[in-house]
């Protein structure tokens, strides 16, 4: 079974998409405060990452790096497992504007917040099949 957390201070998208996901059989774990999810972060407990882009205490960015460095901390450990991120924003101009700013994440690590449920469920597996 996957496990995935979701990193958003946006707490009704976040409520959604975890009862999407967990309906689908995913394990979930729910973060709304991104400084929270900077301390307990443990790289090899999931294997996806949805983060919001805009946060009011750091910015989906920010947050993604310190992430990394954390993982990249453990590298070498048994336990050690790499996890795929997926930013998401509130609006597709957004999405696109960030993938061409970073395009070392590719246009499938971006989802709009406005998604149908069926897109965003299909868009998950592709990232973790």
């Amino acid at each position: 079974m996957k496990n995935i957390l979701i990193v958003d201070d946006d707490v009704d998208t976040s409520l959604k998409y975890k009862k999407w996901l967990e309906d689908e059989g995913f394990n979930l774990t729910l973060i709304n405060d991104p400084e929270l999810a900077e301390q307990t972060f443990k790289p090899e407990d999931h294997d996806l990452v949805l983060i919001g882009f805009r946060m009011s205490l750091m910015d989906g960015f920010d947050l993604y790096h310190k992430l990394y460095d954390l993982s990249k901390k453990t590298e070498g450990t048994p336990s050690k497992k790499e996890f795929k991120i997926c930013f998401m924003t509130s609006s597709i101009i957004n999405y696109k504007v960030l993938a061409e700013i970073h395009p070392e994440f590719g246009e499938e690590c971006y989802v709009c917040k406005k998604v149908q449920k069926d897109i965003f469920i299909k868009h998950v597996y592709s990232l973790i099949p």
